[in-house]
């Protein structure tokens, strides 16, 4: 999986965005900090699959969660 250094959207392929069609895209690696698109969820990447990556996410209450999303509902926290 990479990221897009413009929009910092994560996308599968390491050719060009698929959103905003840069061709500058980085290795998304392990223990990375991303953001759940649509919520207020901020997590750690914990394991990259094929289409999932899991996600270890802590709450106001610092308890820990593991949850899967697909890498199209995630953008990378700088």
């Amino acid at each position: 999986m990479f990221y897009c250094t413009s929009c910092k959207r994560i996308v599968k392929d390491g050719g060009v965005c698929e959103f905003c069609s840069n061709a500058d895209l980085r290795e998304l690696k392990l223990d990375a900090p991303v953001n759940v698109l649509g919520t207020k969820l901020k997590g750690r990447v914990l394991k990259i699959t094929d289409d999932k990556v899991r996600l270890l996410i802590r709450d106001d209450a610092n308890n820990k969660f593991i949850k899967e999303y697909s890498y199209r509902d995630l953008k990378k926290v700088l």
